[in-house]
């Protein structure tokens, strides 16, 4: 759920920064726009339109609803994969925060996940496509994933509610259009002792398991020097995959690091995973946990960067 929420937090910040804008568009409404029937620059003025930009490839990144005073009223991001084709939505708040993150393609984890559980390996179904639909609260939080096939066929929901300190306590699995209850998981965190406890139900409700992960004591977290170059701390990867699979860790000793990455905190204190690379004057430059694409920010978006060691990196 970690690296989730900081892909849907960084979306805003990142489309923006690195997309350069080649032109703009102007059309009367969506319709015209899907359409390509573009409107004179000169005949939005007084009207209510919709403005579109463009990167060097003729693609739409950015689309803003203006109202006839030429102030937009809603906005929505645009991402493509290397292939050019459509990968992220993200529908905009007045903030400029996700209200909703739209992500297309069966290789997204959360409706991957949701797939493995409910059906077995025999199963074969085509989710060529699928679109996974991120619905974030008023408090910006992430409320709900809903799941649908290419035809817009609506097959599962994950939900998930909060207490009072902002920590996930509920996560519910289920199975449309039967509206079905197929997992759920209950979270219970303890601040003072840094204890999360986890409870697994199926189905039927039942308790299937009961899991308890405990952060290490600082003094414990490094058995050795900890690497200042790259990505390779070996025992990450199976601490997430151990993580997501089963929804806990072993407390036995362990080389677990205080943070897998290196934390990037925006101007309005949104905190994000990175891997830095480096900075200038006017843009930091970094990869997305995991990934091998260089990309950048504007560092008036930035109020500062610590590394996985705690190191203050930026300013």
């Amino acid at each position: 759920m970690r690296h989730l929420l900081h892909c849907i937090i960084l979306v805003s910040g990142l489309l923006y920064s690195q997309e350069k804008i080649a032109f703009i568009k102007y059309f009367h409404n969506n319709r015209d726009f899907l359409g390509d029937k573009a409107m004179l620059a000169s005949d939005r003025r007084g009207e209510s339109h919709l403005q579109v930009s463009y990167n060097e490839k003729k693609q739409a990144v950015i689309k803003e609803w203006m109202n006839p005073y030429g102030q937009p009223i809603k906005r929505e991001l645009l991402s493509y994969d290397n292939e050019g084709k459509l990968h992220i939505r993200a529908l905009l708040k007045k903030d400029d925060k996700p209200d909703k993150v739209i992500t297309y393609g069966e290789s997204e984890p959360w409706g991957l996940e949701f797939r493995k559980y409910l059906y077995d390996e025999n199963t074969k179904m085509s989710y060529d496509n699928q679109r996974s639909e991120f619905q974030m609260s008023s408090t910006n939080q992430l409320e709900k994933i809903e799941f649908y096939t290419i035809d817009n066929q609506f097959y599962g929901s994950i939900s998930f509610t909060y207490d009072r300190l902002g920590f996930v306590n509920n996560e519910v699995w289920v199975k449309e259009p039967e509206n079905h209850i197929i997992r759920r998981f209950k979270y219970q965190y303890d601040i003072m002792t840094e204890v999360k406890q986890i409870w697994e139900y199926n189905k039927s409700g039942n308790l299937i398991s009961n899991q308890t992960l405990k952060y290490a004591p600082a003094d414990e977290l490094y058995k050795g020097p900890p690497p200042r170059t790259g990505n390779m701390l070996s025992e990450a990867g199976l601490i997430i995959e151990e993580l997501r699979t089963k929804r806990m860790v072993d407390p036995s000793p362990a080389f677990i690091p205080v943070t897998l990455w290196d934390q990037l905190i925006t101007k309005n204190e949104n905190r994000v995973d990175i891997d830095f690379i480096s900075v200038d004057q006017n843009f930091l430059k970094f990869k997305e946990p995991n990934e091998n694409e260089i990309l950048s920010i504007s560092v008036d978006r930035v109020q500062s960067v610590v590394s996985r060691f705690g190191e203050i990196i930026y300013p």
